[in-house]
This record gives C-alpha cells, structure tokens and sequence, in this order.
C-alpha cells in the first residue's frame, strides 16, 4: 500500500467531513457546547467526591484531571478523524453494503474510519490539553511521556471501535453489540483509576484495554517508571495490532459471501 496516495486521501476526507460540519455553524456551534457541558458535569461529580475524601487508593484530584484530560484527547482525535469505525462500521457490514468500499481502490479500514468525523470534538480536544496542563503534572521534563499517552489514548479508541464494529463479521444486527462495548469502556473508563486493584487491575491492563485509559497514562507521567512505559506501550500496541488483524480476518468471511446482514 503506498502511503502517501492514502494518507492525501485521509486529508481529503477530513477535509470534506468537517467542511460539511462546519456550513450548519448553529448546529456546530450547539454540539460544542452541549460535549462540553457533559464533560463538565461528569468532572464535577467526582472532583466533588475527591473534595470529599481528598485521596482514592493515593489519588487525589489532580491525578484524576490528568485522568479525564488523556482521555478527552484521546476520545476527541479518534472522534474527529476515524468516528466511521464506532459509528457505522457494524451497521454497513451488518446491511451488506461494505462492498461499496471494497470496490474503492483505497485501503478499506482507513476509508470506512474516515468516512465519518465529528469536528465538535475539537472541543473535546482543547479541553483536554487544557486538564492535562491542568493537573501539575506535565512539564518539560514530562512532555514526551505527555505526548505518549495521548497518543495510547486514541490508539485505544481506535482499536476498540474496529474490534467492536468487526464483531458484525461473526455475529447478526451486531450494532447493538457495537455500542455496548464501546460504552462499557467509556463508562469504565471516567471512573478513577486507582479505584481497580488486584485481579480488577490486572484484567482492565491485558485483557480490557482501559488500563491504557486510566491508570496506566496517569502513573506514567506522575512516576515515571520503565516497566509502566513499557506495559502501556506494550498492551496499547498489542491491542491495535489484534484489533486490525481481527478487522482483515472477518474481511475474508464477508468476501467468501457469509454476509448476515443481506435484506430481502
């Protein structure tokens, strides 16, 4: 695959989806407010039971708003350029129409991704840089373990709307399927990460990806250690691989005609 078409390909998809977003500004400008609102409401509560107990397992506050930061930017990016995975990925496997992009002599993953953007979630995303700077932990010194994290964050995001939507390649109408593991993990992942120990830890680090939202980003840049750099990088990248090789292996199922979701 020649990366550079693709990519031009990519700019040109983003280019169009937020031009599209961006010429209803009432409906733009409402949808901003209205994610930031939300984010506000769900920082509130729990800061309000930080202000509470001032610690959680040796959290306070601050660890949570680095929390809450990573996890805007990393929600905000995957919003705004591959938003197609969560939100329509199962429903076009499901209906049979995914042939319309396998014809296309683009790479099918990048073009079903971007084929839908949420450009109000640049809000997201300034707020988000905004926590993290926030919190006190982020420094020069820090910057690069910053910039990491983010980068996890959305990994993440990504990997777990193309493993949720592919899940349409082995199961019927699993749109259903779809958004409930996306919003298990986004529900998992607003709470703060230091209420998980033991087994809980273990299972949300290998097995569930939402370490890689929580705990892990938080204790990388507060306490900077090899073995949490390498764990993060490590189940992140595992998880992404997984998740597109799982993508391709149904891609071979829909191909050989097992498509449930042809209507008649």
């Amino acid at each position: 695959m020649a990366i550079k078409p693709t990519w031009r390909f990519f700019w040109k998809l983003m280019k169009t989806n937020v031009s599209s977003a961006v010429s209803l500004k009432l409906n733009f400008i409402i949808e901003v407010l209205f994610m930031a609102v939300n984010n506000v409401l769900l920082f509130v509560s729990w800061a309000i039971v930080f202000y509470m107990f001032r610690e959680i397992n040796g959290w306070n506050v601050n660890h949570f708003i680095l929390m809450t930061g990573f996890f805007m930017i990393g929600y905000a990016v995957y919003s705004f350029c591959f938003r197609g995975i969560g939100d329509v990925l199962a429903g076009i496997i499901d209906r049979g129409e995914l042939d319309t992009f396998i014809l296309q002599p683009k790479n099918i993953l990048l073009n079903v991704a971007g084929s839908r953007s949420h450009p109000s979630a640049m809000g997201d995303l300034i707020m988000g840089i905004a926590f993290v700077i926030w919190s006190g932990f982020t420094t020069w010194q820090t910057a690069g373990l910053v910039l990491i994290c983010a980068l996890t964050a959305f990994l993440t995001f990504f990997a777990i709307g193309v493993f949720a939507g592919s899940l349409a390649f082995w199961l019927k109408d699993a749109e259903g399927w779809c958004g409930q593991v996306i919003n298990s993990l986004l529900t998992i992942s607003t709470r703060p990460g230091s209420i998980y120990t033991g087994n809980v830890r273990l299972a949300l680090t290998f097995l569930i990806p939402a370490g890689a939202l929580t705990f892990l980003p938080v204790e990388l840049v507060s306490n900077p250690k090899w073995s949490t750099a390498l764990t993060l990088i490590g189940v992140t990248t595992a998880f992404f691989m997984f998740s597109v090789w799982f993508f391709y292996r149904g891609l071979k199922r829909y191909e050989s005609g097992n498509s449930f979701g042809v209507r008649g």
